[in-house]
């Protein structure tokens, strides 16, 4: 625990190393985030097609 307080400290005290590492994990965020819309996009095709395709038969959800 005390080596991680170092650590923020120092990168504290030298923003020049904290600001690449701060868009590294913005970066990384965003890539997350547009995954996981991508994933809910596809589920929700995915659902509203099963749907129609349940109607279009008949026989009910």
């Amino acid at each position: 625990m005390n080596e991680i307080n170092e650590l923020v400290g120092y990168l504290l005290a030298n923003p020049i190393f904290l600001v690449p590492l701060l868009f590294a994990a913005a970066m990384m965020v965003f890539a997350l985030l547009k995954k996981l819309l991508k994933l809910a996009a596809i589920a929700a095709i995915a659902t509203g097609l099963y749907i129609l395709l349940v109607e279009y038969f008949g026989t009910g959800i």
